[in-house]
């Protein structure tokens, strides 16, 4: 009774007045930032690579790399990790100040003002929750920069709502939109990591699009007109779309052809997950896609994803996979210019736009908890469903 009061609250649908609002926003602390530089670890990134990429000299690379050894294995540098540093302003090929920062906090400093010995730190990392409403005048994706709001949310939330919603032809100026994300921050203000999406909604037509994200290891379930329509997950999440399906001139052979996917690029290594639930039907090596996974969800409905640098472990045939599983590795493998995820939709055969068509997906089962994260975020972004709108399925 609680939840369907939450969820059904007001005689019409209201919105609040659209503003930008930080829930919790700290304020940076006082000191100059400004020469300090800083990179997050990609996969097949090197200290090494990192810093001689910032014209670091080869001497100083090597101190740093001695003195951090001491406390820590930089062959286990992972995705996700921060180093910062500055430089003299004397030599910018000089080291003043570099920090690794690992995890739970813990940050590896090294002050190259004195005897360079490696300090151990524990850095305060403060979760904040953010949220935007506003209206669309023009594209989404500067619409999120003008807020300094993630940009990868244009490409995220395109691929979570296709489908339902063509991102290209059906928003045409005045649609409102709301989302609720969650970043992690250090004092200084500097993000790390990938912020998360935890709830968006699109007024569109006069319909109500929802999007309830929970943890990143399960699907997102999407609601229209506070309805549940769609379990659905990204195939790589915070990509950038690259090339769009239909006719294009091939990046290599140089020639038109047809495009009959998407490409999503991203670094090498990026995790590729399965956008709906279905069985491997191939995993393997395929002329021109280079490494492959072809998953079938019935209804003659298939998903492709190639151009991968790995399969994930225990990915082979007849493997049943649950949207958002991860089944694979970006890479560069087949006829491709670069590193990126092709994904593919085929229908009976056909290759299909994945923009406008996504996977047979299973029966939904929608836990109380979904419910209650739907009614919090309408809740937190003054938002309130009349029962004629959510009448209209």
């Amino acid at each position: 009774m609680i939840l369907r009061t939450l969820l059904l609250v007001g005689a019409v649908a209201v919105t609040a007045p659209l503003h930008a609002e930080t829930l919790s926003e700290p304020a940076p602390p006082a000191g100059q930032t400004a020469n300090l530089s800083q990179h997050e670890v990609v996969a097949g990134d090197t200290l090494d690579a990192i810093l001689s990429r910032a014209g670091i000299a080869a001497e100083t690379r090597n101190e740093a790399a001695l003195a951090i050894a001491d406390v820590f294995d930089l062959s286990t540098l992972t995705p996700g990790q921060v180093l910062r540093w500055s430089v003299s302003e004397d030599d910018p090929a000089r080291l003043k100040r570099l920090s690794l920062l690992i995890e739970n906090g813990t940050d590896i400093v090294l002050d190259f003002s004195k005897p360079l010995e490696a300090a151990l730190v524990n850095t305060q990392i403060q979760v904040r929750d953010r949220r935007e409403a506003f209206v669309l005048v023009g594209p989404l994706y500067d619409a999120l920069a003008e807020r300094e709001a993630p940009e990868s949310f244009a490409v995220d939330l395109a691929a979570l709502l296709a489908g339902h919603i063509d991102f290209r032809r059906d928003l045409k100026g005045g649609e409102r939109v709301a989302l609720i994300w969650q970043e992690s921050a250090l004092p200084d203000g500097t993000i790390l990591g990938e912020p998360r999406l935890s709830y968006a909604r699109l007024e569109l037509n006069g319909h109500i699009y929802e999007l309830v994200a929970g943890p990143p290891d399960e699907p997102a379930i999407l609601f229209k007109n506070g309805k549940p329509v769609q379990h659905t997950a990204r195939p790589v999440i915070g990509a950038r779309l690259s090339s769009v399906f239909g006719k294009r001139k091939h990046p290599v052979l140089g020639v038109g052809r047809m495009h009959t996917g998407v490409d999503y690029a991203a670094k090498i290594g990026t995790p590729v997950r399965a956008t709906g639930a279905g069985r491997v039907i191939f995993a393997g090596t395929m002329r021109g896609y280079g490494r492959t996974i072809d998953i079938d969800h019935g209804g003659g409905v298939v998903t492709r994803y190639a151009h991968l640098s790995r399969f994930a472990p225990g990915i082979e045939r007849g493997t049943q996979a649950s949207a958002n599983d991860h089944i694979g590795d970006v890479g560069a493998t087949g006829l491709v210019s670069g590193p990126n995820l092709h994904y593919e939709v085929r229908v009976d055969g056909q290759p299909t736009n994945p923009i406008e068509k996504t996977p047979a997906l299973h029966a939904m089962a929608i836990k109380p908890g979904d419910l209650l994260m739907l009614a919090t975020a309408r809740v937190a972004t003054g938002f309130f469903i009349s029962t004629n709108v959510e009448n209209k399925g």
